[in-house]
């Protein structure tokens, strides 16, 4: 039997990024929050281990001045700046992590002929990276939505591969490992969005180049923390709907029908979910929902347990083209740097995405932990014989990448409906970034509204 409707306020759907963010700038309106899992956090999830944290989803954010250094900064969560190299390959055995990142193809195994294609297709790449960042420059006076779409339309009707123009297979491996950590192909994402991932990862001032220490759920949890039971976890939405005078929320919970009665609601759950839980969206927003591209993210937790100083401990990342992982990672990073004695042990991140994602999904999780370790131990041997624990986290409906044509569908996905407000990633192009400035802005709205 369903409980007598709740009166409320606000309602927020969905406990990640956006939907914590929303929460928290409208904590002053007591909103209830509701979550369809049983953690708060979404697609972004460590898991502590004494001083160290398996890290299994986002893990690198912008700046104190952006929506989530914000965050960070009100809500008592610890960030840093992530010192040492960023940019280390690892190929046919040889690993090179120091020294300028155009010269790296002279110090891989590679062919002469694929080292001078390499340098091209860098200097190609330099070139656009340059362009974009003159482009991606905030505007005096542009709402977010006016930049979002400014920067979703920049050579948005042709792919990264193609601004990259034709490779060779050998030098392709390089590339692709880090335009497909966007989760989709390169010949699927949109030319600017690939460039714009080099420049994020390029960019350690402006993009994104900052950890959280003790791992992402301290920063999620620290934004759920001020709604107590007003965070409702396992409340799966059903139905949201809305009418002249408010908005009325159908979940379940515990086997329970639930129902609420608010004034508005900000919906921050994917758009795959949100087409089918939210009723009377206007046809050029579904259509728009629907041709949105979400690609898999398999991810995996290392933790080791050597002792003393070793060669990676200035090293937080390293792609590795041609193998079953996209790139590994380096948590225990930004500890390395505070200059406290360093203590027993690692916490590596692998993943795969694309279309490796894909093959990661429709294996046995061991059998995608062991090839995850196998990749792991050849690239950095010196862990072989050290791994304590490993975790896998597989993600179906990982990020939406903006692909070709992205641009387009911007004006349909974010136009005002009424008492209902969307946030989320899938609104544009910089992830947690995105889902924090969303979140931020629907919560200004509701407040317009609650205050009318």
């Amino acid at each position: 039997m369903a409980e007598a409707q709740e009166i409320t306020d606000v309602v927020v759907i969905g406990a990640g990024m956006a939907g914590l963010s929303a929460a928290w700038d409208l904590r002053d309106r007591a909103p209830i929050v509701l979550e369809s899992t049983d953690r708060v956090g979404g697609r972004l999830m460590s898991v502590p281990r004494g001083e160290h944290w398996l890290n299994l989803g986002a893990h690198v954010f912008a700046g104190d001045d952006s929506a989530v250094g914000r965050l960070v900064r009100e809500s008592g969560a610890v960030a840093m700046d992530i010192p040492g190299t960023l940019t280390g390959i690892s190929y046919k055995g040889k690993r090179v992590t120091q020294g300028r990142v155009e010269l790296y193809p002279f110090r891989l195994p590679i062919s002469w002929r694929g080292k001078l294609e390499f340098m091209r297709t860098g200097l190609k790449l330099r070139r656009h990276v340059a362009a974009y960042a003159k482009m991606q420059a905030p505007v005096p006076g542009e709402s977010l939505p006016q930049r979002q779409q400014r920067m979703l339309n920049y050579m948005d009707d042709h792919s990264a591969m193609d601004a990259l123009g034709p490779m060779s297979p050998e030098v392709d491996a390089f590339f692709r490992c880090t335009l497909t950590r966007g989760t989709g192909e390169p010949e699927e994402i949109a030319a600017g969005y690939g460039i714009g991932y080099f420049h994020m990862v390029w960019d350690k001032t402006g993009g994104m180049g900052r950890n959280i220490v003790g791992g992402t759920q301290t920063l999620m949890d620290a934004l759920a923390a001020p709604h107590g039971d007003r965070m409702r976890l396992g409340a799966e939405v059903t139905r949201v709907a809305q009418d002249a005078d408010g908005v009325t929320v159908e979940y379940t919970q515990a086997g329970e029908q639930r129902s609420i009665r608010a004034k508005a609601a900000v919906v921050s759950s994917q758009a795959f979910v949100t087409r089918e839980i939210v009723e009377g969206l206007p046809a050029d927003m579904l259509g728009a929902m629907h041709e949105l591209r979400y690609g898999p993210n398999v991810c995996a937790a290392f933790l080791t347990d050597e002792d003393g100083p070793q060669p990676w401990d200035d090293v937080y990342a390293i792609a590795t083209p041609n193998r079953s992982i996209t790139m590994l990672f380096n948590m225990d990073n930004i500890l390395r740097a505070t200059g406290a004695p360093r203590g027993k042990g690692t916490s590596f991140m692998v993943y795969a995405v694309a279309d490796l994602g894909k093959q990661a999904l429709a294996m046995e999780d061991e059998a995608v932990l062991d090839a995850y370790q196998r990749d792991l131990e050849e690239v950095l041997p010196e862990i072989k014989g050290r791994i304590v624990e490993r975790v896998l986290r597989k993600v179906d409906g990982g990020l939406p990448f903006p692909h070709v044509g992205r641009g387009k569908l911007q004006t349909a996905l974010t136009q005002p409906i009424g008492r209902i407000h969307l946030a989320g990633d899938y609104l544009g192009s910089w992830y947690a970034e995105t889902a924090a400035r969303t979140g931020a802005w629907s919560a200004e709205n509701v407040k317009e509204q609650l205050d009318a």
